[in-house]
Order: C-alpha cells, then sequence, then structure tokens
C-alpha cells in the first residue's frame, strides 16, 4: 500500500500520508473504545449474526444507530475530526491551484458540506488501519479453522 493515499471528493483532491506507528496503536486504541463497540452492533444487525445480509432486524438496526449516535455526539466527532485531519499528513488541491496544508483555516475552502468531511475521515481511517487489520485477521483465519 502506498505511503500517501490520492482520493477525489467532490472538487478537491486530497493526499494523505499515513501517522507514524505508535500514533497509529494509540488512535486504533482509542477508536476501538469509543466508536468500535457500537459500530460493531449495527455490523451483526445489519448482516445478520451469521453474516447473512437476508437476516437483518430493524430493531437491533435502530438499537445499534441509537448506541452509535449516544457514543459519537457532535463533540465526538469534531474531536476525531481534530484528531485525524493532520495539516501535516493531509493537503488538499483544488483545480488550478497548488496543494496547500489541510489547515483549519483552509477548511472552508476543501469542504462543500460535512458529507465531505465524513468521506474524508472515513478514506484516512482506511489508509492508517485497513492493510495492517487484514494482515492480522489473516494470521487468526487458520488458527479460527483449527
Amino acid at each position: 500500500m502506498s505511503a500517501v493515499k490520492e482520493v477525489a471528493i467532490g472538487s478537491t483532491v486530497f493526499r494523505i500520508s499515513r501517522f507514524d506507528p505508535f500514533r497509529q496503536l494509540k488512535l486504533l486504541g482509542d477508536l476501538q473504545k469509543e466508536a468500535l463497540p457500537a459500530a460493531g452492533s449495527m455490523l451483526t444487525a445489519v448482516f445478520g449474526g451469521d453474516g447473512a445480509a437476508g437476516e437483518r432486524d430493524e430493531k437491533a438496526m435502530l438499537q445499534a444507530f441509537r448506541e452509535l449516535s449516544a457514543r459519537l455526539g457532535g463533540d465526538a466527532l469534531a474531536s476525531w475530526a481534530e484528531r485525524l485531519i493532520d495539516p501535516e499528513l493531509v493537503s488538499f488541491e483544488l483545480a488550478g491551484r497548488e496543494p496547500q496544508k489541510l489547515t483549519s483555516a483552509h477548511r472552508g475552502l476543501a469542504f462543500a458540506d460535512y458529507a465531505e468531511i465524513l468521506e474524508l475521515l472515513f478514506h484516512i481511517l482506511e489508509h492508517n488501519f485497513a492493510g495492517p487489520l487484514v494482515r492480522w485477521a489473516g494470521r487468526f483465519g487458520p488458527a479460527r479453522e483449527k
């Protein structure tokens, strides 16, 4: 996986560099404590207990959304955005302009709406954690079969 990920969101191109491994470890610990319990409930509700998409339980999904909302209110979302959008690691480029660091002063230029912020957060998390977590999960797969 490349050290820099480039992604277009709306009319803006973002370049995302990875956090150093110790910062990744701390962020992963905080993320799993704050958000993953609710997200795990939501995934179970969406895909059913055995992973079958046809077994969705609407009550369980609503409860999972409530749980996630209780854990990630506005202050928590803003806090995660501040922690994850590091101007030293995230830059943006608008058509016809030079790339620049995504500082708090430039956020109004970079984002059209909050959905674009959430999409960038997703890409930052994916770029930093997907590869290592997939490798780690792969190590448990053979053990589970035995």
